[in-house]
């Protein structure tokens, strides 16, 4: 049985994500926790939800199908950072040879290569929100080999700029397989 809005908000705030099982993504109602990822007046509940989103979706691919759209406009639309994160890392897998759920129009992709551009150039974007980015951006190199240029340019600059290890090791794979 689908959990109430206040079960799932209180389970939302309350628990890590050991404890995410099959159950608790049967018992959570996925509109709920998008609807309030995508809302501005509580960072910490958006954050929760998109954690939790990317969780479920980790555990069960099908998800993709049925929210992938959702997935790409928080994407495109949210400045929060911890959102971010994890929607960053779902569009990671969305765009990998492992997706067999959803199929990307060329609207989406257009939207997710404006918003990755725009996050690479705020000097504010956290090292992990970065890299993700950077390979959700060589990921779409397939289609769009103008970005390979373009992204190298932006990863040697901020390895030179703040070369923090989480920054120096994806940074340095990511150039291996562009270049």
């Amino acid at each position: 049985m689908k959990k109430s809005k206040e079960e799932m908000l209180a389970a939302l705030l309350n628990h890590s994500a050991a404890g995410i099982t099959d159950q608790t993504v049967h018992d959570f109602s996925i509109p709920q926790l998008i609807a309030w990822s995508r809302q501005l007046d509580d960072n910490r509940l958006a954050f929760r939800s998109a954690w939790y989103i990317e969780h479920f979706f980790l555990k069960d691919e099908r998800l993709y199908a049925l929210y992938g759209a959702d997935i790409i406009d928080i994407y495109y639309h949210t400045a929060n950072w911890s959102v971010l994160r994890s929607y960053s890392k779902l569009l990671m897998w969305m765009l990998s040879k492992k997706n067999k759920q959803f199929t990307l129009s060329e609207e989406q992709e257009e939207h997710i290569l404006e918003k990755s551009f725009v996050i690479l150039d705020n000097s504010s974007c956290p090292v992990a929100v970065q890299v993700n980015v950077m390979d959700i951006l060589a990921d779409l190199i397939k289609k769009y080999d103008w970005i390979a240029n373009e992204l190298r340019i932006r990863i040697e600059l901020a390895l030179e700029k703040e070369a923090t290890p989480a920054l120096k090791s994806r940074g340095n794979r990511i150039l291996k397989r562009i270049s």
